[in-house]
């Protein structure tokens, strides 16, 4: 115990004491803008109601984690995010990190199977795109020849997709398992299915209305979990990672992936679901940024805030509903393509704020990322970051080890408000959709660009390589995908196209359309026609021609 009046006289005491030392800066803010003390004592926490507040691990509100044991018990799953050229190479990969300890799998997928478009597509400069930055799934074959030899019912593989073509590639997935015997009660995984990554996480490209992407992803979420066709996979994996990749700070980051929630929540409620039939599978993948004590505490406000939007609006049955779990990816916007081996460091102290914050699963970058694909040595050092953590630190054999740090907990706490203020802006807008049909959310993804650019450019923000400590340096090789990879992706199209029943094929493309005019779920109708050889490229053509493409309002 102390004194709480006699420590406020030493505070003022030491703050006369040390006003004559000179600091760095007149004033030093986190990433997200907030003032911080030069130091902090018991007074900063002293209104934290520690049981209401703060609490213990597995219990309301959960800011010291959301199981009871944390990773006493389990530890953090070690997922990486891979895939590259064909799916054959992919495959290989995918086996050489299955045998260096890797638990989690993660098909980045390239951008021709993200925008829902074929190889053979009559456009001029596709074929450049195919396997440059992802593995191309472009049909059920394919997604066979990436898991083949791999132990699908022992792994969890998550499909790095979004909603334009989440649906069909998860259902190329379900098939595979199904044509190995193996019952999707038992499958797990993940699909990313978040309609933000597919608006202002990238350019989109023959996209279609929000309003449609919610709906896709809602029929998958749906099928999966209130149906119960697929219980153990989690359908929709709100992935703030992107969103944070564009220059926003934790606060945007946080309050974006809740109010993206509460959009697919009310449309689910709007089915006539309950909020226990699906909630309890949300899965979020947040990012590890710079910041290393902001990034610590934004995790443990963001279970908090998740905690009181379920308790405050929604009132789940279900103790699972309140439990906000999440995978981490190191910031692959802070690695730079000079001096490479600096972001082995860079990513180790990212890893880091993501273990002590609690996550359930991680990706740690490689090094060579800012350059190239990642080559072997790269991808197995950043396993072996993990497991290095794991295995040699200590620091998962305490829960929550900084928890009652004076500015762990003050900052939480201030991330807690001014997270939960910007979520109240979000809804203020309309909630995300009318955010993202009224441009809001572009302008406000094009403020936090150019604020974190002209920090940057004037040193402001000190970035080792670019604008602190340059030298002169050979260029790192590049890792390249195989040049093949067009041609041999158009082969395959080409070839199931001749062998598949095209009568059939062309019946069930009817019927999804009967669908989607009705505006019924297409998971039904798309596990028989992609199990039929149809190809990613003919089902979002289909969800187009129905729908329509959406009008970006990137300039409003």
């Amino acid at each position: 115990m102390y004194d709480s009046k006699k420590l406020a006289e030493e505070r003022e005491k030491w703050l006369a004491h040390s006003a004559g030392w000179q600091e760095r800066k007149e004033e030093f803010k986190s990433d997200a803008g907030i003032p911080l003390k030069s130091l902090y004592t018991p007074l900063d926490v002293q209104d934290i109601d520690y049981l209401g507040e703060i609490g213990f691990p597995g219990m309301p509100p959960y800011a010291r984690g959301v199981y009871p044991s944390m990773y006493r018990g389990r530890l953090w799953t070690i997922r990486m995010f891979s895939g590259f050229g064909t799916p054959e190479e992919t495959n290989e990969r995918w086996k050489m990190l299955y045998q260096e300890g890797e638990t989690g799998f993660s098909a980045a997928v390239d951008s021709l199977t993200f925008a829902g478009v074929d190889p053979d597509d009559p456009v001029d400069w596709l074929e450049v795109e195919v396997g440059k930055e992802g593995v191309p799934l472009y049909s059920i074959r394919g997604v066979e020849v990436m898991v083949d030899g791999l132990p699908i019912d022992k792994m969890s593989v998550a499909l790095v997709v979004e909603p334009l073509t989440s649906t069909a590639v998860t259902s190329m997935y379900f098939n595979v398992a199904r044509k190995r015997g193996i019952s999707m009660d038992n499958l797990r995984g993940t699909t990313q299915n978040d309609i933000l990554t597919m608006t202002i996480g990238y350019v989109p490209w023959r996209s279609l209305k929000p309003d449609d992407l919610l709906k896709l992803a809602c029929d998958l979420i749906e099928f999966c979990t209130a149906r119960g066709e697929a219980p153990k996979w989690n359908p929709i994996n709100f992935t703030t990672y992107n969103y944070r990749e564009g220059g926003i700070d934790a606060v945007q980051e946080i309050a974006l992936g809740m109010a993206n929630a509460v959009a697919h929540i009310e449309e689910m409620l709007s089915r006539g679901w309950k909020v226990d039939d699906f909630v309890f599978r949300f899965a979020f993948h947040l990012a590890a940024h710079r910041n290393f004590f902001e990034e610590v505490a934004k995790y443990r406000a963001a279970r908090k805030l998740w905690y009181r939007l379920m308790k405050e609006r929604y009132k789940p049955e279900d103790p699972l509903s309140y439990q906000f779990r999440f995978h981490v990816q190191t910031a692959g916007s802070s690695l730079t393509a000079q001096q490479p081996m600096v972001n082995i460091i860079r990513t180790a102290y990212q890893a880091l704020e993501a273990s002590l914050g609690g996550c359930q699963s991680l990706h740690t970058n490689s090094f060579d990322e800012a350059v190239c694909l990642p080559g072997e040595e790269s991808v197995r050092l950043a396993v072996r970051t993990q497991q290095l953590l794991q295995e040699e630190t200590g620091i998962a054999d305490v829960i929550d080890p900084l928890g009652g740090s004076y500015y762990v907990e003050a900052l939480t706490e201030e991330l807690e408000h001014r997270i939960w203020e910007y979520f109240e802006k979000i809804e203020s807008e309309g909630g995300i959709v009318e955010a993202l049909k009224s441009g809001w959310l572009y302008r406000e993804m094009g403020k936090a660009f150019e604020r974190r650019r002209r920090a940057v450019e004037s040193g402001e923000e000190a970035v080792i390589g670019v604008n602190r400590y340059v030298v002169e340096e050979e260029p790192h090789p590049p890792f390249r995908t195989n040049p093949r990879a067009a041609e041999i992706e158009v082969e395959r199209l080409t070839k199931l196209r001749a062998e598949r029943d095209n009568q059939k094929v062309e019946k069930l493309k009817d019927e999804l359309r009967r669908v989607c005019e009705k505006r019924e779920n297409v998971m039904p109708v798309l596990m028989e026609l992609t199990r039929e050889g149809a190809s990613t490229g003919e089902v979002t053509n289909i969800y187009r021609e129905m729908w329509g493409l959406w009008d970006v309002p990137i300039m409003a």
